[in-house]
């Protein structure tokens, strides 16, 4: 039983180093891009950690643990996705050392909570700078070394820029938790990625469904839908035997009845704009363009959702349970030609104040890639603002607490010291791996960094 427990933990240990090898070479400004071809058959060119990982199909709990481990990274921190992968998986292969040493594992967990919360105090009272938020060049330098080993490297600037803007535009509150709710990004191809900017209110790919229902509406009444307007198909195959003219006639006045009885219900609460996610019949518009709304339909339910956060309207089901509390508003909605298409503008909205981020670019793949770095900016600049705190990069953080570690195992009269001078050596994989990505050889470049961290201290520079 001993054997087979065995053999499992050294085939969890192999799951995590795979999955590690994978992401290495894609961490650092020397990283690789990797070609990866999804399920639907679409090239992905990334070097982001999550999105490599995330199209993994991986089976064993130790793989699928590494994977939501990064992208609980990316949706905390926004970076950091792949450095979390490789340092979890190298505190597994030190486990299996351990655990072939003689270690109990209670021991080895229990050292590694101790060492977990002496690096977290060490880092915030020895090794953690505070950022002054009124100085806006010191926050933009922050930011865009997170996006400086991305695609969009060369336009790291601008997407610092952007995503400060959108932070700004949003109104941005250290408490706001839906920040994604006020954001959105719209890509369209074939342009220049210097076009992208910022624009104030939130942006919706979608035209007015008639062509005379008004286009720029002041202080618009927002109805949401999720349901058709138009008349409601059976749910199984009906068949009717019509056998005169009138019985025919009879059945489309029963529809065009039930449609009629629809646009008042709708027309009785006044309503400017109507945004359903289904569809909406051609009698339907005539009636609604009469009574003087406006009509989207087939909107992206991610759009609906985000519209009934920011103008504080609920999305409605069926149109018989509709109540005025459900109605939301806004300052203005207009319909602008963007590119190659038409787009809806709502601004001024009551809950948020939403803004949209556009985006331009050569090729489709590129623009995906620069959402995904965009966030990534988004999601750093926001942890900035709520906590201005800042560590050295470069693997000069993960170098300073392997020191750290190791000098405090030279104090401890236990069993811990032994491990506590294994987790020293874990550290070290990120600068390791930072050197192989440049081509340098590891290993003397770490004697020197590890001796310049002993003799000159934490901070101090030197151009090799």
């Amino acid at each position: 039983m001993l054997g087979f427990e065995h053999d499992n933990q050294l085939f969890s240990v192999k799951e995590a180093s795979e999955i590690s090898t994978i992401i290495q070479t894609t961490l650092g400004p020397r990283s690789s891009l990797k070609m990866i071809l999804d399920n639907q058959g679409r090239i992905i060119v990334t070097n982001d950690g999550n999105c490599i990982l995330r199209e993994i199909r991986a089976n064993h709990p130790v793989s699928r643990s590494l994977i939501e481990l990064s992208r609980t990274q990316d949706n905390e921190v926004g970076d950091g996705t792949t450095s979390v992968v490789i340092l979890a998986s190298e505190f597994l292969k030190i486990s299996e050392i351990l655990l072939q040493k003689g270690f109990h594992p209670n021991q080895i967990i229990g050292s590694f909570f101790q060492g977990l919360n002496d690096v977290i105090s060490f880092l915030e009272n020895k090794l953690s700078t505070s950022l002054n938020l009124e100085n806006l060049e010191e926050i933009k330098k922050v930011v865009t070394t997170s996006i400086c080993t991305k695609l969009v490297s060369r336009f790291s600037r601008l997407m610092c820029e952007l995503s400060l803007k959108a932070l700004k535009c949003s109104e941005f509150d250290q408490k706001l938790l839906e920040v994604r709710y006020s954001l959105k990004i719209e890509k369209i191809a074939g342009g220049l990625i210097d076009n992208s900017k910022v624009l104030s209110g939130l942006m919706i790919e979608k035209d007015v469904s008639h062509p005379k229902m008004r286009r720029n509406i002041n202080n618009p009444t927002i109805l949401l839908l999720d349901c058709p307007i138009e008349f409601k198909k059976g749910e199984s195959i009906a068949s009717f035997e019509i056998t005169n003219k009138s019985q025919w006639e009879d059945i489309l006045k029963m529809e065009e009845d039930y449609i009629i009885y629809t646009c008042a219900m709708i027309k009785f609460f006044q309503p400017d704009i109507v945004v359903t996610e289904k569809g909406v019949s051609d009698i339907a518009l005539h009636y609604l363009y009469k009574s003087n709304i406006s009509v989207l339909r087939r909107v992206k339910k991610s759009d609906n959702i985000r519209l009934a956060k920011v103008t504080g309207a609920t999305i409605v089901s069926s149109i018989e349970d509709l109540e005025i509390s459900d109605l939301g508003k806004a300052d203005n909605f207009t319909v602008k030609k963007v590119g190659g298409g038409n787009y809806s503008f709502i601004t001024g909205c009551t809950k948020f104040s939403p803004c949209t981020i556009f985006l331009s670019g050569p090729s489709k793949d590129i623009l995906d890639e620069m959402e995904r770095n965009l966030y990534d900016a988004i999601e750093v600049s926001r942890t900035i603002l709520s906590n201005p705190k800042v560590l050295p990069g470069g693997g000069a953080t993960e170098l300073a607490i392997g020191n750290y570690l190791s000098g405090k195992s030279d104090i401890l009269k236990n069993e811990s010291y032994f491990i506590f001078k294994t987790m020293a050596t874990v550290f070290e994989v990120i600068p390791r791996i930072l050197i192989q990505n440049c081509g340098a050889s590891p290993v003397s470049k770490i004697s020197q960094l590890r001796s310049l961290h002993f003799q000159k201290g934490f901070f101090f520079r030197n151009r090799w």
